[in-house]
């Protein structure tokens, strides 16, 4: 064929190259609802997945 394919692939090499530009962010959600129970956390690293756990 005698496409030139960086031309025709253009936009989407444009798209890439500022990828950085389009990282979504959240900002960390801290709702005392939202906390833990520590009956819970002992309960669940008995019988839950240590590999879900943060390092904490």
């Amino acid at each position: 064929m005698n496409t030139i394919w960086p031309i025709f692939f253009s936009e989407y090499i444009k798209i890439w190259e500022n990828r950085y530009d389009h990282i979504p962010t959240h900002e960390p959600i801290i709702v005392l609802e939202l906390e833990c129970a520590l009956d819970y956390m002992r309960w669940f690293r008995i019988h839950g997945k240590p590999y879900l756990l943060s390092e904490e």
